[in-house]
């Protein structure tokens, strides 16, 4: 296909983390790179982990170092950047590349404005939370006036935001996992060893950022439960924040800091959940986390909250078991029941492997997100 005829877009993206966002997006990209019918380029606000991620693909990649320039100066940058290129679509993922770069499109003159949404805003408190109803309500007026599709990673954000009616084109286009070059089946007894795990003990696990719209707090209390109810456990917490602290804190507090193991961040995360027996996932709040898909095309049952996107991942009962959040009670004892009953788990793990084969693969993503991009052009 010649290079007239192809679809030029320019993803715009802060890339400050290697989280859920960010994963998804080198996910995305990863499958859109293998179609003719695109041209990709990339802005990132940060260098980094995603930066190599995306450079690796063979996408070009600009770094406008937002710790050096600051908005106003980033606002300019994009501006003559998009000025310069022959996009016709800028897609952006979080609110300050959308506040950003989608006015800088359209002053540009650049025909189409794409926005993904990978979860609804988290719950802070005080000057935190102000900033965050600052920004929501610029970025509503950035919506409406340059932005013309909006993609939610769930059915709760695509509703939120067809009920807010700023932008006419809202679409549910959920995260999709990679399934290829996935690791071989492990030594997952050796995995244990290496963490300290005995062979009878049950490896309850779960991997993420370390921060309060985790629920890791009450995951720790579930588990001070479980260990008072004489259950042989052990607690394997992968991932680092800013509550990492407080955490390890709390656990002392407990009395439980020998049965749980703080990991922090591991780039063999895959591995380390073909050790678990059971996932836990007691997010406050979620879009469609990569980390529960992961968990699941590890064959590995889940134990999360009924809260966001993940009821559309998980049918309680079925690929795992859906509990109230903050209810660590209601967490302890069915995590217990998946303890006393492996092959119950065992099962789970099946069927949640088998629903991320058949429903949440990268490259049906990357189908709906490369056919609403022809939508678009075609619809001028």
């Amino acid at each position: 296909m010649s290079q007239v005829n192809r679809i030029s877009v320019c993803h715009v993206a802060v890339g400050d983390l290697w989280a859920g966002a960010e994963v998804q997006l080198k996910v995305l990209l990863s499958k859109l790179v293998l179609r003719p019918e695109l041209n990709l380029s990339v802005i990132l606000f940060n260098g980094g982990r995603l930066c190599k991620e995306i450079e690796a693909l063979g996408v070009p990649v600009t770094v406008f170092p937002e710790a050096e320039w600051g908005s106003g100066k980033l606002f300019l940058e994009l501006a003559r950047k998009f000025k310069q290129s022959n996009a016709k679509i800028i897609h952006t993922h979080k609110y300050k590349d959308t506040i950003l770069a989608a006015p800088a499109a359209k002053l540009c003159g650049i025909p189409y404005v794409v926005r993904t949404v990978h979860g609804l805003r988290e719950p802070f408190e005080g000057l935190r939370a102000f900033k965050m109803s600052l920004y929501e309500s610029i970025e509503r007026t950035v919506h409406r006036w340059c932005v013309n599709s909006i993609i939610g990673v769930s059915s709760q954000i695509e509703r939120r935001y067809r009920a807010e009616g700023a932008v006419s084109r809202v679409v549910c286009i959920r995260n999709g996992i990679d399934l290829d070059g996935r690791p071989t089946p492990v030594d997952r007894n050796r995995i244990r060893r290496d963490l300290g795990v005995d062979t009878g003990s049950c490896l309850i696990g779960t991997v993420g950022r370390l921060t309060p719209v985790k629920g890791l707090s009450y995951l720790l209390q579930s588990i001070s439960i479980l260990l008072r109810q004489r259950a042989n456990v052990r607690l394997l917490i992968v991932g680092d924040g800013v509550i990492r602290k407080d955490l390890e804190a709390q656990a002392r507090d407990l009395g439980i800091s020998e049965n749980v193991v703080f990991l922090g961040h591991r780039e063999d995360t895959e591995e380390l959940l073909q050790a678990l027996d059971i996932f836990v996932l007691p997010s406050l709040n979620e879009g469609i986390p990569m980390a529960l898909l992961e968990a699941m095309a590890a064959s590995r049952a889940v134990v999360a909250s009924r809260v966001g996107g993940i009821p559309e991942i998980v049918e309680d009962g079925v690929e795992g078991i859906l509990v109230e959040p903050m209810d660590v009670n209601q967490l302890a004892e069915n995590c217990r029941r998946l303890i006393e009953f492996p092959e119950t788990a065992m099962k789970m793990g099946e069927q949640a492997r088998k629903r991320v084969v058949q429903e949440f693969s990268a490259a049906a993503m990357a189908d709906r997100v490369a056919g609403l991009y022809k939508e678009l052009v075609m619809s001028r």
